[in-house]
């Protein structure tokens, strides 16, 4: 399944036709653990997938950021920490529901918890990476996961 979303660079397609994988790093929301402690990280995990940026372009793995807001919102966020990928508005949570990314209530809102996803190609979902406990792992824990995925399946015929 192929769609097109908003991100802080413009409508971008998921997942990437020209990628062999689409790597999701889903946040609750950019600096919120200044405010709720127990939901922070977010930062530190999409730093580490911004400071993974090499090994990503290796491992031909297109990175896009997920928050529940709009990218307008997240834009000033992600020049901010030069991230150098694109972070996806996912508002209404549809992109997070359809990888079943898990949820959390904080402040009466419903957002991501941390997680990642990594889609091959086709829009198939071929992790779910979830929890996260150590935020400042997340980009290792999915880059080792695509190691093992790619090693099973081997190099690709493309």
């Amino acid at each position: 399944m192929q769609r097109t979303v908003p991100t802080t660079a413009g409508p971008l397609p998921v997942p990437s036709p020209d990628h062999r994988w689409t790597v999701l790093f889903f946040i609750t929301e950019p600096g919120i653990g200044e405010r709720l402690p127990e939901l922070g990280g977010c930062t530190t995990g999409l730093c580490s997938a911004r400071d993974a940026a090499a090994a990503f372009a290796r491992a031909d793995a297109r990175v896009l950021g997920v928050s529940a807001h709009a990218p307008g919102r997240l834009a000033e966020f992600a020049e901010g920490r030069a991230l150098g990928y694109p972070l996806v508005g996912d508002e209404d949570l549809s992109l997070g529901r359809a990888f079943g990314v898990p949820e959390v209530r904080a402040e009466d809102r419903t957002l991501f918890a941390r997680a990642a996803v990594v889609l091959d190609r086709t829009g198939r979902v071929r992790s779910l990476i979830h929890p996260v406990p150590e935020p400042e792992r997340h980009a290792e824990l999915v880059l080792e996961r695509l190691a093992r995925l790619t090693d099973s399946e081997g190099t690709p015929q493309d």
